[in-house]
């Protein structure tokens, strides 16, 4: 992984002007990945910026931003029309936390900036970035956190606690509070972060969640029911959720016994439907969220599919496991 540090140093700096990006609907590793980034910029030199969704829809990263006001941490965060402004033959896009076209919140960016680099720790998908100067993915990181701190530690830069914390959430999110993608490493570096300052206090607020949603959840958690002796499988109403309410649900299925796989389906859009799974790792959901033209790990994908209905993906999903092949 050094080389790729070492790779990434000597591109950025080729470029005085810095655009950093996540995924759409940002979650917390993928903002606090984004911060990490920006604060080693920063320490070169550069002029940065963040560009941030007009809408944002995760609680736990409306959080976070407040986190760093309260805490007078300063970044700079634009919105697209700021980023047209700037000068794309001269400025560098840092994509992080994805590779895929389609789950960038502007996807214009990309083609817009001559130049960019792509970062990410899902599984390869069909529909990658193209073109880039740099681009590095490697599944078996536990988060991009995981990453950008290792980055952080060889270049001997710390960051401030909240932004430590936002950081250290971030990880235990994407590793499920450390009960899956996690190796030995992973601890390291959450032991590195909390050596930076991380708090586990602010780390809890960040993390808490409201009472009525968490008992809406269990509602529908107690209409999931098995559909074979290893998987369950819990569909949702009608209403439109976030796809982390998809994948906290999967998590949480993972909790009873017997259960090695769990599904999630609901919709995350007017006319889409996404589909969450999870793995205590003897069954690979990915190769079934692959089947359906999604992706992510083993033990953690998900897929969205466009203009179909609950019912509709269900059986997609149901006729993909019933088939005996994965």
């Amino acid at each position: 992984m050094n080389r790729v540090f070492d790779k990434l140093t000597m591109i950025f700096k080729q470029y005085n002007s810095f655009v950093l990006t996540g995924h759409k609907n940002m979650d917390l590793d993928s903002l606090g990945s984004v911060l990490g980034m920006y604060r080693i910029l920063k320490s070169m030199n550069k002029q940065v910026v963040i560009y941030m969704e007009e809408e944002i829809n995760n609680t736990s990263v409306v959080k976070a931003l407040e986190k760093l006001d309260l805490y007078h941490v300063k970044v700079h965060l634009v919105g697209s029309q700021e980023v047209r402004k700037m000068d794309s033959e001269n400025t560098l896009l840092l994509v992080i936390d994805t590779h895929n076209i389609k789950l960038l919140d502007q996807p214009w960016m990309y083609e817009f900036f001559k130049h960019q680099v792509v970062l990410d720790h899902h599984i390869k998908l069909v529909d990658a970035l193209e073109g880039s100067e740099l681009t590095y993915i490697n599944s078996r990181l536990s988060s991009m956190v995981e990453f950008v701190t290792l980055y952080l530690h060889e270049l001997k830069i710390n960051v401030s606690p909240i932004v430590g914390t936002i950081m250290l959430a971030g990880m235990e999110i994407d590793t499920n509070s450390y009960n899956i993608k996690t190796t030995d490493r992973t601890y390291e570096v959450a032991s590195y972060l909390m050596k930076m300052g991380a708090n586990n206090i602010d780390k809890q607020t960040l993390l808490q969640q409201s009472m009525e949603v968490y008992k809406r959840r269990q509602d529908f958690i107690k209409t999931s029911y098995m559909i074979n002796e290893k998987m369950a499988l819990c569909t949702l109403n009608e209403e439109i959720f976030q796809k982390s309410d998809l994948a906290i649900i999967a998590e949480e299925l993972l909790q009873f016994d017997h259960v090695e796989a769990a599904f999630a389906i609901g919709k995350i859009g007017p006319h889409e439907v996404g589909i969450s799974a999870r793995s205590v790792g003897t069954i690979d959901v990915q190769k079934i969220m692959l089947a359906l033209q999604g992706g992510g790990h083993k033990s953690d994908a998900a897929t969205q599919l466009s203009n179909v209905t609950i019912h509709q993906a269900k059986e997609q999903l149901l006729e993909i496991i019933n088939r005996g092949e994965l």
